[in-house]
């Protein structure tokens, strides 16, 4: 039996093949989620409106707003940088490290607010991170491997 991926970390795949199918499906999917996401809350609920509820929700503990209203005058236009980039497959890897340290800094903050609950469906978006990150020589339908970037 042969190895299916390349010495390059490329999996020799074709874009038809199910694994192919299969992760461009679940990159869009989390893309999509991403994306719109971080829209909402710059478009739609506005970055002061989402800035002042994180600030309340951590009224509570030591984190100030000093240090809470930048990062989520922030968070929003990261996700949504984000998601747009895991949509289309473009710059793939980095996005993809960017959304994983990005939950463990939103998991870090969740935790001193004692949001078990949360943190639970942080960690399940930090496995799709590790996922997607994981099986990316299954890339295969996406613009890195359309532009040959790896």
């Amino acid at each position: 039996m042969t190895n299916p991926v390349t010495t390059r970390g490329q999996a020799d795949l074709s874009w038809q093949s199910d694994t192919a199918l299969a992760y461009a499906i679940f990159r869009l999917t989390f893309g999509v989620n991403l994306m719109l996401r971080g829209i909402d809350r710059v478009f739609i609920m506005g970055l002061d409106n989402f800035g002042n509820g994180m600030v309340k929700q951590f009224e509570m503990t030591w984190l100030g707003p000093a240090m809470i209203q930048p990062f989520a005058h922030t968070i929003p236009w990261i996700e949504m940088a984000m998601g747009a980039l895991i949509l289309v497959g473009l710059f793939t890897r980095p996005a993809l490290v960017v959304g994983g340290l990005m939950m463990a800094s939103l998991t870090f903050g969740t935790m001193f607010l004692r949001n078990f609950d949360l943190a639970w469906l942080q960690l399940t978006y930090a496995i799709a991170f590790f996922l997607l990150l994981a099986t990316r020589s299954w890339n295969v339908i996406s613009l890195d491997r359309m532009l040959g970037k790896s």
